[in-house]
């Protein structure tokens, strides 16, 4: 996954380094590996769209996170999802079958 995806202006990153995306408002906000934010003025639909081909899963209406980055899953703490960069993410209940699939064939 070495994708190289050009964001808005002279950003441009590898999908392998992004860990989630979150929503605010009209704007997103990019959570990468080496700990840097960069903020869009991109929906998550948007970027859902675009990123939807490269191992990336909406698991509710404000994240979008990169698969590859998932280190576990916490059903019995409201179906949380644990990432790389310790944090935890919610699964939405409509998501979480879909997700379930997804889930065991990366693990």
């Amino acid at each position: 996954m070495d994708t190289k995806i050009h964001l808005v202006g002279k950003n441009t990153v590898l999908a392998k380094n992004i860990i989630f995306m979150r929503a605010e408002a009209n704007y997103s906000e990019i959570f990468l590996l080496n700990g840097q934010k960069i903020v869009i003025s991109k929906t998550l639909k948007q970027l859902e769209t675009k990123f939807s081909t490269l191992n990336f899963f909406r698991p509710h209406k404000s994240y979008l996170i990169n698969l590859s980055h998932v280190q576990g899953f916490k059903p019995n703490e409201n179906n949380k999802i644990s990432l790389t960069n310790d944090f935890e993410v919610v699964l939405s209940r409509r998501k979480k079958n879909s997700f379930m699939e997804v889930y065991l064939k990366i693990k």
